[in-house]
């Protein structure tokens, strides 16, 4: 071939290229990542680009911030570390230096001294209640049940707070073992939500039923009678405040037929009883001297009622509980039965609300707009449950470094930056306390070295267990040095 036809051909396939990239663009593919081509339905035309060709000569872009983290957070306390968690030997008010909290800081509405000072007094109280609502991040008590621990420490307190009787994810704050026939019912899951006629689910958003479901219970002669159990027992995995507990409630409603209640300590029989059936919510309510060894709850009966789970507290001190709900971006609230919600709310007393959410929207974000309308919604439905609980106070922990992969490197995802500024900006127009653990962990494109340093899993959103506790340690360093500045 002649030299001239080889240029013109060569030239040739650059105009066409270059033609290409007139009407290339990003997109997000279905599993989130973005990558850069042209699209034809579903299909997608890529081809060699400088970023992609840059990458065989150039590594991800790495912030290391988490390696001063792990410098300046001198405390992590595990599990095992028994003769800390039986000691409290965390001296009450002392302040722990990070040089981290500066980034990592919480972020206080209106006067922030006030607004500190006012949240002491609540952990001062003989009786501190909080709620920690979540998506995946905290499934299983994580993050929740290393500052809840922290705050005992602290605050003096036991328990692990709420446990739903269907456990559906592993955790160690408590031994349950449940009869094969129990059912949970979520409201944060559409699929499940579409079986039940009715949006009670209360406080803690979900249910466990030992018979299916029912909507018409006048009849009931033809029903065999079912029986159901569950038994209790302190986790040895689990901190030792967590192992501490005398007060525990069981929370039902919706309660239609008669059920009988039999309760064993230690396997002595301790109660024999039958649960009011009026259709309304209750609490079921033990208090015990000293943590029993064993509690084992059986139950007899046609129609199951929905038990929307155990309470297993101390006397007095710090309570919190875990309310987990995977997939959920923090929208659903404001469906479910308000003045149900209301009533579980006036029994649980909670003094302080922790919302966790944002990371399952980051995905799908494609717009400003779309950000906007998700920030609106979450604030709104927090100030559902705020009007709920006029004189709890609130706190929302904003989402992490999550990254996708733009053509073969990974970035963090464009909106979580925006989302965590429009957060932080919202709350403080709404009384909402905000940390942001975007900044905490480092910022853009942190969660790289977390995954490398083995701090988060290989799917670049969740923490691994040692990541857990380092973020948890972070939060928990934060709040606490806002709480000691104050008198």
């Amino acid at each position: 071939m002649q030299p001239k036809k080889i240029l013109l051909f060569i030239v040739g396939v650059l105009v066409a290229l270059f033609t290409m990239t007139l009407f290339s663009s990003y997109h997000t593919t279905a599993k989130g990542m973005v990558r850069e081509g042209i699209v034809f339905g579903d299909a997608m035309l890529r081809y060699p680009t400088p970023d992609i060709l840059g990458m065989l000569f150039k590594g991800e872009e790495e912030n290391n911030k988490v390696d001063e983290l792990i410098k300046d957070t001198k405390t992590i306390v595990d599990e095992k570390t028994e003769n800390l968690a039986k000691k409290d030997t965390i001296v009450k008010d002392t302040v722990q230096t990070s040089e981290t909290n500066i980034e990592g800081k919480i972020y206080y509405p209106g006067n922030h001294t006030d607004y500190i000072r006012r949240l002491k007094e609540k952990l001062c109280q003989p009786t501190c209640q909080i709620v920690h609502y979540g998506d995946s991040q905290i499934e299983g008590d994580r993050i929740t049940g290393y500052v809840r621990n922290r705050l005992q420490l602290a605050y003096t307190g036991g328990g692990p707070g709420f446990i739903p009787i269907k456990v559906v994810y592993s955790q160690n704050s408590v031994d349950i073992i449940v009869s094969p026939n129990w059912t949970r019912y979520a409201f944060f899951d559409r699929k499940q939500r579409k079986t039940v006629a009715h949006d009670k689910y209360g406080l803690f958003s979900t249910f466990s039923r030992f018979t299916n479901y029912v909507s018409n219970t006048a009849d009931t002669t033809a029903l065999p009678v079912a029986k159901a159990s569950f038994t209790i027992k302190p986790s040895d995995k689990s901190y030792a405040r967590l192992r501490n507990y005398t007060r525990f409630g069981l929370h039902y409603g919706n309660a239609m037929a008669k059920v009988k209640i039999r309760v064993y300590q230690d396997g002595n029989i301790l109660r024999i009883d039958t649960l009011i059936s009026d259709g309304k919510y209750h609490n079921y309510k033990l208090n015990f001297a000293s943590t029993p060894k064993e509690l084992k709850v059986e139950l007899e009966g046609k129609i199951s009622p929905d038990f929307y789970g155990i309470t297993l507290d101390a006397s007095s001190g710090v309570r919190m509980d875990n309310v987990a709900m995977r997939g959920e971006a923090g929208r659903i609230f404001t469906r479910m039965n308000y003045e149900h919600f209301r009533q579980m709310s006036a029994d649980r007393k909670p003094d302080i609300f922790i919302f966790q959410y944002g990371g399952n929207t980051i995905p799908y974000m494609k717009t400003d707009q779309q950000l906007q309308e998700y920030v609106n919604a979450l604030i709104f439905n927090i100030k559902w449950v705020k009007r709920a609980n006029p004189n709890a106070m609130f706190m929302l922990i904003g989402n992490g470094d999550m990254t996708t992969s733009r053509n073969g490197k990974r970035i963090t995802y464009p909106y979580v930056p925006k989302l965590n500024n429009l957060m932080k900006e919202e709350c403080m127009k709404n009384d909402i306390a905000y940390f942001s653990m975007y900044e905490a962990m480092g910022g853009e494109n942190s969660m790289i070295t977390w995954v490398k340093e083995g701090m988060a899993a290989a799917d670049y959103v969740h923490f691994s267990p040692k990541g857990t506790k380092l973020i948890s340690e972070v939060f928990y360093q934060c709040l606490h040095n806002d709480l000691a500045a104050v008198e």
